[in-house]
């Protein structure tokens, strides 16, 4: 069986627009996460990341990889490509994720390219998880 857990969607201000001239704010799925060095889980960082179905595998910023010890920068390089095209080289680590008390070995792949958030996806987080979003409670 697989480990449960619940968590609220977080509330971001958002600008008006032409399109929705009312909008003040936006929820979006961002959950707590804990993000270890897998060769020394001493090292760690906690942060929200952003939970995206459209991703096929977890992006971080490399920052975050340096945050927790890890020299971003090696041989086992993965070529993404955002939505708008663009293609940008990624670093692929081995790490351990800690969501909602529990500990999973997974992967993330590191960039140093221009990435707004940490993004979870496909390969790596939702292959762990049997992930229920209920969009009209936000939450999930």
């Amino acid at each position: 069986m697989l480990p449960t857990f619940k968590e609220k969607f977080v509330k971001i201000s958002a600008s008006p627009s032409a399109a929705f001239p009312e909008r003040k704010s936006i929820f979006q799925p961002y959950i707590s996460i804990r993000l270890f060095n897998k060769a020394d889980e001493e090292n760690y960082i906690d942060l929200k990341a952003l939970i995206d179905s459209g991703a096929g595998v977890s992006i971080f910023p490399g920052e975050f990889g340096q945050a927790i010890g890890l020299t971003v920068e090696n041989d086992r390089i993965e070529q993404i490509q955002g939505i708008g095209g663009q293609s940008f080289d990624t670093y692929l680590h081995d790490i351990v994720l800690g969501v909602g008390g529990w500990k999973f070995d997974s992967y993330i792949c590191f960039t140093f390219a221009n990435i707004v958030c940490p993004v979870l996806g496909r390969e790596g987080f939702f292959d762990l998880f049997e992930i229920k979003i209920d969009y009209l409670k936000k939450e999930m």
